[in-house]
């Protein structure tokens, strides 16, 4: 009864994968970001200097932060990287990933600035890491937007 049960589950496995399974035509479609928008970020607000020990567990706050040229508020992000600011020039989104953002005034200034935050696990920093690099893709104003802006650290294993 075993063998039976077994052999019609391969068989109707089978079947699937010949009648339903058709070939599909995949065209890599051509991806373009816009230019980089630099952007003021200020890693851990209100703490300097940024020092990040790895073996933390938690969050790491990123602050996009509203400047006269930037409305912080007015943006609103897809995604969000953090990477060692050196990786960041080679490769494009690499890094951690933000687990979440809000808006908030955190440097006092009146403007409103958009707070990622990261795993501290995820992040791809070293003790030699100086500084970090947090890249953002989303809407400003309805317009796609990729920011860019960088902040120094002191990485501790």
């Amino acid at each position: 009864m075993r063998n039976l049960m077994l052999k019609v589950l391969v068989s109707v496995l089978a079947l699937q994968a010949l009648f339903f399974a058709s070939p599909a035509v995949v065209q890599a479609q051509e991806t373009t970001c816009p230019p980089p928008t630099p952007v003021s970020v200020d890693i851990k607000p209100g703490d300097y200097p940024n020092q990040i020990k790895l073996s933390a567990r938690g969050v790491l706050p990123v602050a996009l932060l509203g400047t006269p040229d930037f409305n912080a508020g007015q943006f609103t992000p897809e995604m969000a990287h953090l990477s060692d600011a050196v990786l960041a020039t080679t490769t494009e989104c690499a890094g951690a990933a933000a687990i979440r953002w809000n808006y908030e005034d955190v440097n006092s200034d009146g403007r409103l600035d958009l707070v990622f935050f990261f795993r501290i696990q995820d992040l791809n920093l070293t003790p030699g890491s100086t500084a970090a690099t947090l890249m953002a893709h989303g809407a400003y104003n309805s317009t796609v937007i990729h920011t860019v802006g960088t902040d120094s650290v002191q990485v501790k294993p």
